[in-house]
C-alpha cells in the first residue's frame, strides 16, 4: 500500500476493529488510553525531536560533501470522538518542521493529516478515510532532491463479521501523487515521472485462531494511471496470506507473503513482472529486557528514472533493544535496502541492457533515557552508505550525529 494510506492506517483505528460483533472495543481503548477527555473529546498530545545535530552529508553528494546543523519537530495530536457507542470519529494532525542552520532552501513545513470514521451496525461496521500529506521528505533511498509534492489518500468500505472469528472486509482506495512544476531531479522532471493516480479495490478476510493471534488473506486490485506519461499506466494484483499477532502475544506484529502480477497497459513499453511480495514488521521481547525486531519489505516502486520506470525495492532490517535498569535502554540496528531496476522496453527490446542494482544500508546505534510513561530522550549515530551497480554518481555515505526527543504517542 502506498505511503498515505499507509500512513492512514497506522495513525487511525485498526481495521481489525471490523470484527466486533456490535460497538468496537476501540471506544474502551479511547477511554482508557487518552491523555486529556474535555466534554466528548478524547486526545493525546505529542511532540517528537527526529533529530538535532550535525547531517555530514546535507545533499547525499558522491564528491563534495557538505555538512550542517539541523534538526526536526514534529507536534501532533490525536482527537477522537465517540458516539453513542455505535460510531467512532478520529482526526491526526501532525507537522514536520524542518531546520538547517546555513542551508536555508533545505528547511521546510511539512504537515500531515489524517480522518477516520467508523459506524457499528452490530455485525457490521462501516468506515472511510481520508490522508493528505504536503511534504518535502525524500520518497525513498532513490532520489536525493528535497523536492516538495503531495498526496491524497481516499479509503471507505465495510466490514462484516460473519462468526465471532470470521470477518471479512472490503473497501475502495485512491491515491494521488502529485509534484512540484520545479522539480527536478538528475536531469529529469518529477512532475512528469511520477504524477499519477492510483485507484484500488482490496479484500481481506481474517480468521482468529486465538484472543492473540490471527491469520489472513489479502486480494488488491490496482490501477496506476500517470498524467504525463500514459506509457507507464499499469494494472496489477496482489495476493497475500499472512498472520498477525497482538501486542500482548509472545511475537508482536503482522508477516504477509504472497505473489503480485504487474502489467503495463500498453504492450511494449514496460517489462511485466510476476513473483515473490512481501510485507513483514515482527518483534520478540525476551524476559521483558530484550525486544528483537525483524521487518522484510519487497514490492514494485516506480522510480523517477524514464528509461528505468520501475524497480523492486527488496528491504530487511533488524534491531535490538536492550533495558538497562529501569530508565535507561541501549538501541541498535541494521537496513538494506536493495532496489533491482527494470528497463522500459521499445517493442520488445530494452532500452539500457546493463542490469542495474543500488544498495542502501543504515547503521545506527543510540543510548536512551525513559521519560514517564511514554517519553524518552536519546542521542544516537547512524552511518549512512549507498553503492551502485552502474552509476558511480550515485555512491555516498554519510555520518548523522544528534540527539533525539519523544513524548506522547
Amino acid at each position: 500500500m502506498t505511503r498515505v494510506c499507509a500512513l492512514a492506517m497506522a495513525l487511525l483505528v485498526p481495521a481489525a476493529a471490523v470484527a466486533q460483533p456490535s460497538w468496537s472495543s476501540a471506544i474502551v481503548d479511547v477511554r482508557q488510553t487518552a491523555r486529556v477527555h474535555v466534554g466528548p473529546f478524547y486526545a493525546t498530545p505529542a511532540l517528537q525531536l527526529k533529530e538535532l545535530g550535525v547531517d555530514n552529508n546535507v545533499f547525499n553528494a558522491d564528491g563534495d560533501q557538505q555538512s550542517d546543523f539541523t534538526f526536526t519537530v514534529v507536534p501532533k495530536a490525536d482527537v477522537w470522538v465517540p458516539m453513542a457507542r455505535r460510531a467512532l470519529l478520529q482526526a491526526t494532525a501532525a507537522t514536520d518542521l524542518v531546520w538547517y542552520a546555513q542551508y536555508r532552501a533545505e528547511r521546510s513545513v511539512d504537515p500531515r493529516l489524517a480522518f477516520r470514521g467508523e459506524l457499528y451496525l452490530h455485525r457490521i461496521t462501516l468506515f472511510g478515510e481520508s490522508a493528505y500529506l504536503n511534504t518535502r521528505e525524500r520518497p525513498n533511498h532513490e532520489i536525493d532532491l528535497r523536492s516538495r509534492h503531495l498526496e491524497n489518500g481516499l479509503r471507505a468500505g465495510a466490514g462484516l463479521a460473519l462468526t465471532p472469528k470470521f470477518s471479512v472486509e472490503l473497501a475502495g482506495h485512491q491515491l494521488t501523487t502529485r509534484y512540484d512544476a520545479d522539480a527536478e531531479f538528475d536531469g529529469t522532471s518529477l512532475q512528469r515521472t511520477l504524477n499519477r493516480e492510483t485507484r484500488g479495490l482490496e479484500v481481506t478476510a481474517r480468521y482468529q485462531l486465538t484472543p492473540l493471534t490471527g491469520m489472513g488473506v489479502r486480494y488488491d486490485k490496482l490501477r496506476d494511471t500517470f498524467t504525463f506519461l500514459p506509457a507507464r499506466n499499469s494494472e496489477s494484483y496482489r495476493v497475500m496470506p499472512g498472520v498477525e499477532f497482538k501486542p500482548r502475544a509472545l511475537v508482536n506484529g503482522s508477516a504477509y507473503v504472497g505473489y503480485r502480477k504487474f502489467t503495463p497497459s500498453e504492450p511494449g513499453t514496460l517489462q511485466e513482472f510476476s513473483g515473490l511480495v512481501a510485507q513483514l514488521g515482527l518483534s520478540y521481547t525476551l524476559l521483558g529486557a530484550t525486544r528483537f525486531g525483524l521487518s522484510y519489505r519487497r514490492d514494485l516502486t516506480y522510480s523517477y528514472e524514464e528509461r528505468q520506470p520501475f524497480f523492486v525495492d527488496n528491504s530487511v532490517g533488524a534491531s535490538v533493544r536492550r533495558a538497562i535498569g529501569r530508565r535507561f535502554d541501549a538501541i541498535l540496528s541494521a537496513d538494506r535496502h536493495a532496489y533491482e531496476y527494470r528497463d522500459a522496453l521499445v517493442g520488445d527490446q530494452s532500452v539500457v541492457g546493463a542490469p542495474r542494482i543500488d544498495v542502501t544500508w543504515n547503521y545506527a546505534a543510540s543510548i536512551g533515557y525513559r521519560v514517564g510513561r511514554d517519553g524518552r530522550v536519546g542521542f544516537g549515530v547512524s552511518y549512512w552508505q549507498r553503492e551502485s551497480t552502474t552509476k558511480r554518481f550515485r555512491d555516498y555515505d554519510n555520518l548523522r550525529i544528534g540527539s533525539s526527543l519523544s513524548f506522547g504517542s
